[in-house]
């Protein structure tokens, strides 16, 4: 059904409501009153049933609309011919007040009709039981009160009419500026169970808002499964009437990663009970991609893709921490690459840059899964090695001299680089990342005293010198 079908089978139904009231409230009242089930009550249940069928079919609304306006019209018709009383006629204009709830016109041209008929009718008929001392002229201003609803009611359903359809328009329009951009409106009815998605939900996601209603788990099945508990934790808070801000990750139809934030309001009834969540997701994927970027450049170097003396700083004091508590022995190496300078003079920094590359790839390849290599600039480089005995890291560091006696061809250029490493041990040369450092860079400096292309531990004597 469309917009207005939808709308009329509302009224359809709040009609047939109507309808059992009355009939069912007089049929006691008049039975109480009386003393005796009358016959018209017999012919208002019977169209009251055949008003009813013809409503839950929802096969044709509008003639249903037409049908319940007919019949309420046809039992006041009647119940005038079985009970002439003036009372009966009032109920024939409240008919055609009843009719306004549709907001159709020739629903109320039609009741207009039928009222200003069966006033005619019925005083022409029955003119001095209905009113005494009837004459026929006071006909003329009954017909002219029927009249004057009718325009009246013609008019108000032109207002309102024109009020819903700029409504419909603003609507529309607003739709539009959502579909056009990244955004979606969603909307979760607590009673029913139900979620539903403006057409922006098919940008974000690339299923269309009919996807969802065709399976309502589909929603909660595009939802990363990392971010599954943050949004069941949020969900608790919006059945307490919380408002929330929240980001989480789905997966589109074609298996893409995005990031969506959410900005939700739940609708409180008037016993503060939540009855409905509403909200709006944005998509905040190229946000989320820009932050990560920053973040991996706010603690990594940008040349060689290695942590650096920012995120080394950060591992430290965690890896420190876990020392202390196991007494574990931790180890920092300290790297400089020999003649580095003059090669950088002489080729130029591209050819530097490229063998730092190279030697930020071999460091990793020599260290176990647990180390930690970082570079703190030029052709400086830091390793932390956890939880490692001395002869563990006489190994390591061997194998890192080892790894340089392979040639570097860069572009044409073959060259043989060595390191000189300066290594100091926590606990027994301090317990803090600087004083660590200092005596590593000065076992470094006493390697290439000895010639480079060799490693030394940092000793007591260093510091005399």
């Amino acid at each position: 059904m469309n917009y207005w079908e939808d709308l009329t089978h509302t009224r359809n139904k709040l009609a047939i409501k109507f309808l059992w009231g009355f009939y069912v409230t007089a049929a006691i009242m008049v039975t109480i009153h009386l003393g005796q089930f009358m016959s018209h009550h017999i012919i208002g249940f019977i169209l009251c049933f055949i008003a009813t069928f013809a409503v839950y079919r929802q096969k044709n609304v509008v003639f249903t609309m037409y049908l319940i306006i007919t019949i309420m019209f046809v039992y006041f018709l009647a119940l005038l011919e079985l009970r002439p009383h003036f009372v009966n006629v009032i109920f024939v204009w409240l008919t055609l007040i009843l009719s306004s709830i549709y907001q159709q016109y020739r629903v109320i041209m039609l009741a207009g009709a039928y009222s200003a008929g069966i006033t005619v009718y019925s005083f022409a008929l029955h003119g001095t039981e209905l009113i005494n001392n009837f004459q026929h002229t006071d006909m003329i201003y009954f017909v002219l009160f029927g009249a004057f609803m009718t325009v009246y009611f013609l008019f108000y359903t032109k207002f309102t009419r024109d009020l819903w359809v700029k409504e419909r328009e603003n609507d529309r329009h607003l739709k539009n500026i959502l579909d056009s951009v990244n955004v979606v409106t969603l909307s979760f009815d607590v009673n029913k169970k139900k979620m539903s998605f403006s057409h922006g939900i098919t940008q974000l996601t690339e299923y269309s808002p009919e996807d969802f209603e065709e399976n309502p788990k589909l929603w909660k099945e595009i939802i990363h499964p990392k971010d599954f508990k943050a949004l069941a934790k949020n969900y608790k808070d919006f059945y307490k009437g919380e408002s929330k801000v929240f980001d989480i990750r789905i997966t589109t139809r074609s298996k893409k990663e995005k990031w969506l934030q959410f900005r939700v309001i739940p609708v409180l009834d008037s016993n503060k009970k939540v009855i409905q969540i509403n909200g709006v997701a944005i998509d905040i994927t190229e946000r989320r991609c820009m932050e990560e970027e920053i973040k991996y450049m706010a603690y990594h170097d940008i040349l060689t893709e290695l942590p650096n003396r920012i995120q080394f700083n950060d591992y430290f004091i965690k890896t420190l921490s876990e020392a202390k508590s196991e007494k574990q022995q931790m180890a920092i190496l300290f790297i400089d690459l020999d003649k580095f300078k003059t090669i950088n003079d002489t080729l130029g920094h591209d050819i530097g840059d490229l063998l730092l590359k190279e030697t930020a790839k071999r460091l990793k390849a020599s260290l176990r899964e647990t180390d930690f290599v970082c570079r703190v600039g030029g052709d400086e480089f830091i390793i932390l090695l956890n939880n490692i005995t001395n002869n563990e890291v006489n190994k390591l560091a061997q194998r890192i001299v080892d790894a340089f006696k392979d040639k570097f061809v860069l572009r044409g250029n073959t060259l043989f680089v060595t390191p000189s490493i300066g290594i100091s041990i926590y606990p027994n040369h301090g317990n803090d990342i600087e004083t660590l450092i200092k005596k590593a860079d000065d076992a470094m400096y006493l390697a290439k005293k000895k010639g480079k292309n060799n490693y030394q531990f940092y000793n007591s004597m260093l510091k005399d010198a």
